[in-house]
C-alpha cells in the first residue's frame, strides 16, 4: 500500500508541469505559427444579394507584436467576385506590407505567444456612386481564418 502511495505521488508531481501554470507559456512558446487570412464577403442589405465588382483594399493594419499601425504602401484595389468575396491570403497580406511577420515562405503569421497572437486590418470598400466604407477585421492565432460578410449601402 506504501508502495502504491509512492508510485502515485511521483505520477502525480511528473504529471504537474502539464496541467497549467507556468507550463502554459512554455507550451505556447513551442507551437508554431500559422498563416492569416480574410475572405470578405459584400452583400446587399435591402436585397441581401451579393456585390460584384465593388473595390476592396488593405488600408492598414495593427499588429500586436510590433506596437504600432502600418498603413499600405500601395493603394491597390481588388474587385469582388460574382459571389461578392474578396479573398485575401497569407502571402497577399505579406505582400501589402502592413507590418506582418512572414514565415519561410513568405506568408504572413500570427505566432501563438501573448502580445504576437493578434492584429487587425482595416479594410475599404467601395464603388462608384456610394460612401467609401471601412471595416475592422480582428486576426488571431486561435483563428487565423478570418470570413467577413459586411452590408454594403
Amino acid at each position: 500500500m506504501k508502495l502504491l502511495r509512492c508510485v502515485v505521488f511521483a505520477s502525480v508531481l511528473l504529471g504537474l508541469p502539464a496541467c497549467g501554470g507556468a507550463g502554459d507559456h512554455a507550451l505556447a512558446d513551442t507551437r508554431t505559427p500559422r498563416p492569416v487570412s480574410i475572405l470578405i464577403e459584400v452583400y446587399d442589405p435591402v436585397t441581401n444579394l451579393p456585390w460584384q465588382d465593388l473595390s476592396v483594399r488593405i488600408v492598414e493594419a495593427d499588429n500586436e507584436w510590433s506596437g504600432c499601425t502600418c498603413s499600405n504602401p500601395v493603394e491597390q484595389w481588388f474587385l469582388t467576385d460574382s459571389s461578392g468575396q474578396v479573398l485575401f491570403d497569407e502571402f497577399m497580406l505579406a505582400e501589402a506590407d502592413v507590418g506582418f511577420r512572414e514565415d519561410a515562405a513568405g506568408f504572413a503569421v500570427l505566432h501563438p505567444r501573448a502580445r504576437e497572437d493578434q492584429a487587425v486590418v482595416v479594410l475599404e470598400i467601395d464603388g462608384v456612386g456610394f460612401a467609401p466604407l471601412f471595416v475592422d477585421v480582428q486576426l488571431s492565432w486561435d483563428v487565423p481564418d478570418v470570413f467577413v460578410q459586411v452590408p454594403f449601402d
